[in-house]
Parts: structure tokens; C-alpha cells; sequence
């Protein structure tokens, strides 16, 4: 929620586990002027630590959140307004802001902790999850509300393997998921449907651009970035997109820009020798892709 002199500075969502993050560092003090793209404090999850910037000129009038807690996705942690916005404004736009307000999370409970209930069956360990794996789950959970349509084919990809030696022979390092990423792009644009959203109960809405997101593991979270305008590159253009993304999420920095948007999603899970597998739809997208490279291998 935002109007044309006051904008909420709230935390991200980066990753597609992630639930909530810690302010880091304040790099502002109220009073501050800023700019479009003025870095305002850093924010850190278990895997990155991200400057947050501003959208927007003013001043940062509010400070909400605390160096050093851990707030939800989507809290409010933060004001910056026009100068001749009035503190009564900026009380009345936080009471009336529609979420989390500076709210922490106080479930501090680390991994391996044993805490025995009343409830524990006799012969069993109660143990709290890691708000990593909480979150994956709580995701995993959401994916089964979607209506979902598991179909399984057999592609023959003898003429693929050929063009990647063949690139590979010119010193273009394409790889088979690239390939995969590319086909995905063509099919969607003959069929349009496949890059739908729904809008209520009656409307559909078609996205002018293919934006497909690839799964990415790191440790115990998974990541979705998103390459956009799938459409209008080329397979090596495609290819460097996709290599420049999973370096910046292994190695950081990832963006939430990075992260958000995708209408398609891709999986492969062909590094660990599977044959076959169902991938679950993400929230927020029409449709997801499995595949595992050893699919293709005769």
C-alpha cells in the first residue's frame, strides 16, 4: 500500500522458501534525505545479505523495524515521505496499512533441539524444524491447492544432443537445460494458454512476456530465479541469462527483482541420476516442467 507522498518500506521476498528476514544494518538515520536507488539498510537471510533501496525521493521519516530482529515477508519496517507530509499522515497511513507491522517472529527455536511433550507418542523424539525447512514445507503445502494435471511423455532429443556437440565444437557452452529452457519458450508462445493467470472467478490474464523460472538448490532452500522475455533471446543469449542467475544465487548477491515474476517453471533433477519424477507447480505460476537429463541418455 503506498500513495503519491508516502512509500512503505516493508521486507522482501528473495527466495521461494523464504518466510521472513533479519534487519542487518540501518544505513540511514531518520531525517535522511534519499534518492532513487539510495541503499536505506540491508537486509539478510540465511543465504544473502541484501542492500535495501529506495524507489522513491523524500525522507526516510520512520524507522519501524530493529537492527538485529527478524521480521515476516511483507512487514512494514520502514517510511519514506515527501517533506510536507505531516506526522499525523504517516500515523494514520501506518494504522492503516494492510499487513504485518513491525511484527517479529518469536519462534526462536533452533534445529536439533529436543523438546518432549505431553503429546509425544511414547518412543518418540519431538524435534522443531528450522524455519528453513518450515517455510519449504509450508510452500510444498500451498503447491497441492492448486489444481495440478501431472502428464508424463517421452521426448527424443538425438537432434538436441547433436546441436549442443555442435556448439560445443565452436566453443558455446550450451547445456541441455538451456536447450530444455529455449523449447519451453517456443512451446509456450504456440500456446499461450500455458502462460495464463487467473484473475477471480471469470477473467484469465495473458502475459505479454514468457518468464520462465528455473529450480535452483542451495543447502537445505530452493530458489526460483526468473528469466524474463524468454521470447526474445536467442539460445546462447538464454544460456548466459541462466548462468548469470545461478551465480548470483550461489554466490550472491540474488535481488528480489531477480526472483519474482515468472509465469513457467523448470526443474531438473537429471545430477542425481533420476529417471522420472513430478515436480509441484509454485505458487504464483501456470505451469512447471520436469525433466532430468538422464531422461535422455539411451
Amino acid at each position: 500500500m503506498a500513495n503519491d507522498k508516502i512509500y512503505p518500506l516493508i521486507i522482501p521476498k528473495w527466495g521461494l522458501t523464504m518466510e521472513e528476514g533479519m534487519i542487518s544494518t540501518w544505513l540511514l538515520e531518520e531525517g535522511d534525505d534519499v534518492e532513487v536507488e539510495t541503499e536505506v539498510l540491508e537486509v539478510s537471510t540465511d543465504k544473502i545479505t541484501q542492500p535495501i533501496e529506495s524507489p522513491v525521493d523524500g525522507i526516510l521519516r520512520r524507522i519501524i523495524g530493529e537492527e538485529g530482529e527478524e521480521y515476516p515477508v511483507k512487514a512494514l519496517i520502514g517510511i519514506i515521505a515527501a517533506k510536507d507530509v505531516s506526522d499525523e499522515e504517516i500515523d494514520a497511513f501506518i494504522d492503516s496499512y494492510e499487513g504485518v507491522v513491525g511484527s517479529v517472529d518469536g519462534d526462536d527455536d533452533e534445529e536439533g533441539e529436543e523438546d518432549a511433550t505431553d503429546d509425544t507418542p511414547s518412543g518418540m523424539v519431538r524435534k522443531p524444524m528450522s524455519k528453513m525447512r518450515a517455510t519449504i514445507a509450508k510452500t510444498v503445502t500451498a503447491s497441492w491447492e492448486i489444481p495440478q494435471f501431472p502428464v508424463t511423455m517421452v521426448v527424443d532429443m538425438t537432434q538436441a544432443k547433436k546441436l549442443r556437440e555442435n556448439l560445443k565444437a565452436t566453443d558455446q557452452e550450451i547445456s541441455m537445460n538451456d536447450i530444455v529452457l529455449k523449447a519451453c519458450a517456443g512451446a509456450i508462445q504456440r500456446y499461450p494458454m500455458a502462460n495464463a493467470q487467473l484473475d477471480g472467478k471469470k477473467d484469465y490474464l495473458l502475459n505479454s512476456q514468457i518468464n520462465i523460472a528455473m529450480a535452483v538448490a542451495v543447502d537445505e532452500d530452493l530458489f526460483m530465479p526468473v528469466i524474463k522475455g524468454c521470447e526474445s533471446l536467442t539460445l546462447s543469449e538464454l544460456a548466459e541469462a541462466a548462468r548469470q542467475l545461478v551465480v548470483k544465487v550461489k554466490e550472491g548477491p540474488v535481488g528480489e527483482e531477480d526472483l519474482r515474476g515468472g509465469n513457467f517453471a523448470v526443474s531438473n533433477l537429471g545430477m542425481f541420476g533420476v529417471e522420472n519424477f513430478a515436480a509441484l507447480v509454485p505458487p504464483g505460476m501456470a505451469a512447471i516442467l520436469a525433466w532430468a537429463e538422464s531422461m535422455t541418455k539411451p
